[in-house]
């Protein structure tokens, strides 16, 4: 409820929210990428064309002058990650990402987190992903005496040992 919050130099945050929010639905697919009618991109530090990023994310030639509110939510979601991988960012916070992926699209972002090179704060149900995109969980103990203290632990598989343990000394 209270307290200081202290920042890294440099900090850069960017924010993928689950209900796409930041999409203007009358911008066409290129044009919310590249909002002042460019045809580039800056993609960590590298320009690359605005049609070869969203190839990238799987979005075909046809699909690119389309309206925003026109596109499916998996597609709206695809879009949405492919602008959140263009900000300048060190800290990635995800809230749900995967909801409404593909298959194909799943396994794009999951590559695009893995080379990621910066930290990553995510919240999801899907266990699966959140198994092969982290090395490290940070998991708040439950227990009565260690409350407020936080284990760090490597993969889910620990995680779940962990809470259990947690769970039979809260008994």
């Amino acid at each position: 409820d209270s307290g200081t919050v202290l920042t890294a130099d440099n900090l850069q945050v960017a924010d993928f929210q689950q209900h796409r929010e930041a999409l203007d639905p009358d911008s066409t697919v290129a044009a919310s990428l590249c909002p002042a009618g460019g045809e580039q991109v800056d993609f960590r530090g590298t320009r690359v064309h605005v049609n070869g990023y969203l190839a990238r994310f799987l979005f075909r030639q046809e699909h690119h002058a389309l309206r925003v509110g026109q596109l499916s939510g998996g597609e709206q979601s695809r879009l949405a990650l492919a602008r959140l991988m263009l900000r300048p960012a060190n800290v990635l916070v995800l809230d749900e990402p995967t909801n409404d992926l593909d298959m194909a699209t799943l396994e794009l972002f999951e590559d695009s987190l893995i080379e990621f090179d910066g930290a990553v704060l995510l919240v999801t149900h899907d266990r699966a992903f959140l198994d092969r995109v982290t090395n490290q969980i940070l998991a708040f103990n439950t227990a009565p005496e260690q409350t407020g203290r936080i284990t760090k632990l490597v993969g889910l598989g620990q995680w779940e040992a962990w809470h259990q343990e947690q769970a039979a000394q809260a008994e």
